[in-house]
């Protein structure tokens, strides 16, 4: 009932031309927005002679211009489910991302990239005392930020660790992939390389 009348209340108030309070528009069960993270290190779960160590986060084998499309999603328990979708996303790599098992004959190794990323991740279960507020969100993210940094925007640093986290993320390169050394290697363009967990 209190949604009904919250959704009335601000249709009024939208076409009387009021402005409306923060504290209407957080009763919203979904709130989306776009940002964009221009240098993202992208990491890896092989580690070779051209990845960067990244002590944090693994090894690092390219940079993402990563479109990050943010959606929030009220559950009835209080608690939100974050969606970030990857769609126009482009990868630049500098080593080889895959494993032997997913056809690299030099695993970490040198292998210039580049392509475009899909898929998303979807963190469930996360608990807030502040709502979603996406004009808290920049329209373009620091260097080197990680996903965990867009949350942090998104509920104004008070929202807790996802209870489930998933993944599914494609890599797709947009032309043969070139070996710097000369040992055969290729990730050949159209050749899906998936994340998953």
């Amino acid at each position: 009932m209190r949604k009904i009348i919250l959704a009335g209340a601000a249709a009024a108030a939208l076409a009387a031309g009021v402005a409306i309070p923060a504290s209407a528009a957080s009763a919203a069960s979904q709130v989306k927005v776009i940002t964009i993270s221009p240098l993202h290190s992208d990491t890896t779960s092989v580690s070779g002679s051209a990845t960067q160590a990244d002590p944090q986060r693994g090894p690092v084998w390219g940079a993402d211009r990563l479109k990050e499309t943010i959606t929030a999603t009220l559950r009835a328990d209080g608690k939100y489910n974050v969606r970030i979708g990857f769609s126009g996303s482009t990868f630049a790599g500098f080593a080889d991302p895959r494993m032997a098992s997913e056809g690299s004959t030099d695993p970490g190794g040198p292998l210039l990239s580049q392509g475009g990323i899909t898929g998303s991740i979807q963190y469930n279960g996360i608990a807030s005392a502040t709502a979603p507020d996406p004009s808290n969100v920049p329209a373009v993210q620091a260097p080197n930020a990680g996903l965990q940094a867009v949350l942090t925007e998104l509920f104004h640093g008070d929202n807790g660790p996802a209870a489930t986290t998933h993944y599914l993320i494609n890599y797709t390169p947009s032309m043969d992939s070139v070996s710097v050394t000369g040992s055969g290697n290729t990730w050949v363009s159209g050749d899906t390389y998936t994340q998953a967990g």
